[in-house]
């Protein structure tokens, strides 16, 4: 039966694949149930037939599966699932929480062996955890955590550390407002790109924060300014806009982000506001770095690099030892973060982005 339905997708790869990678990471929420049903369909891709036959089937469930992070940690745990000679099959949610219980269920369906997700909207926890555990399939959360409300976890997870690499944002911040003699300065502002609503982003922001008060304690609250989004470059561009135009008294900003996307979607509203020469934007993820820094004009001046590869490779791993020895899985995997300007050796640091 495996056999017979991983053919049916390996036909299937090569459309779905190139529509996932020539769209830009948005928001779908107002995708018709049709269309939902249709994506769920198509986009359950094996990025290789490679597998053996009725062997190992290992899914990634990814909210924004057209985004370069996602890309490079589906890419990272299919070497991994494919090396123990199983197959990976890549699923991009769009952002739509039906699109994504519909892959849930479509890896049910398909018995698939384990499942890793990263999952739109983290209200789906106690419904993911439930449908998969029914069904006897082990999930490992990637990214953004399977959990409660009071934030107890419903499944292992493996990201990053987000509290320790806001506070290495908050430091080279405080330094760069150093540098620049910009704190007792009535034109500049901080902008945090905060995405509240999902919880492994908070404590990103947190750290942020934390660092630059630190450093600068009699900081005025009235030039520290927010702008909620969902990480994606449009919804980053969108809510960047609203605080600029909000406060035209600031003309140098300093926006520090909770994703490379919104940091990037910033970055394009202060060129557009004519603010980007005396701006600074700080990127979180480092995967649009070196195209940003590739461009003497955008503000986009720094962002601390972690691993997709890092995450996706150890997730998989962790998945395919409970499935093969029943070695426990742990609670939480985090990784740590870089921070990277234009100056440094991008190619040594993170190659997997250097062409």
């Amino acid at each position: 039966m495996k056999k017979t339905l991983i053919s049916i997708l390996a036909l299937m790869t090569t459309a779905a694949v190139l529509a996932g990678c020539s769209a830009s990471a948005k928001t779908t929420s107002d995708t018709t149930a049709a269309a939902s049903a249709a994506a769920a369909a198509s986009a359950a891709t094996t990025a290789s037939d490679s597998g053996k036959d009725d062997g190992l089937v290992i899914a990634g469930i990814y909210k924004m599966g057209d985004a370069t992070w996602f890309m490079q940690e589906g890419k990272a745990s299919q070497a991994v699932v494919e090396a123990a000679g199983g197959t990976f099959m890549y699923m991009d949610a769009q952002q739509d929480a039906a699109t994504y219980m519909q892959m849930i269920d479509t890896c049910i369906t398909q018995k698939v062996d384990g499942v890793l997700v990263c999952l739109p909207d983290q209200n789906l926890s106690q419904a993911t955890v439930d449908k998969l555990t029914e069904a006897g399939i082990p999930v490992i959360a990637v990214d953004d955590p399977l959990q409660t409300e009071d934030a107890t976890l419903l499944a292992p997870w493996v990201g990053i550390d987000g509290y320790n690499i806001g506070e290495s944002v908050g430091e080279w911040a405080a330094q760069y407002i150093k540098d620049k003699n910009l704190a007792d300065d009535a034109s500049f502002g901080i902008m945090l790109l905060t995405a509240d609503s999902i919880s492994s982003c908070v404590p990103r922001t947190e750290g942020q924060l934390d660092k630059i008060k630190e450093a600068y304690p009699d900081f005025p609250d009235s030039r520290i300014f927010k702008a909620d989004h969902d990480t994606s470059a449009e919804a980053g561009n969108t809510a960047a806009a609203t605080v600029i135009t909000g406060n035209p008294q600031i003309t140098k900003w300093l926006v520090l982000g909770v994703s490379d996307e919104g940091a990037q979607g910033a970055a394009r509203a202060l060129e557009a506001a004519g603010l980007a020469a005396d701006s600074c934007c700080v990127g979180l993820g480092g995967y649009l770095a070196p195209d940003e820094f590739a461009k003497e004009t955008s503000p986009f001046k720094a962002a601390a690099y972690f691993s997709a590869k890092d995450v996706g490779g150890t997730a998989a791993q962790e998945l395919l030892d409970y499935i093969k020895n029943g070695t426990k899985i742990p609670e939480k995997y985090a990784v740590s973060a870089k921070i990277v300007t234009p100056s440094d050796d991008l190619a040594s640091i993170m190659p997997e982005y250097v062409s």
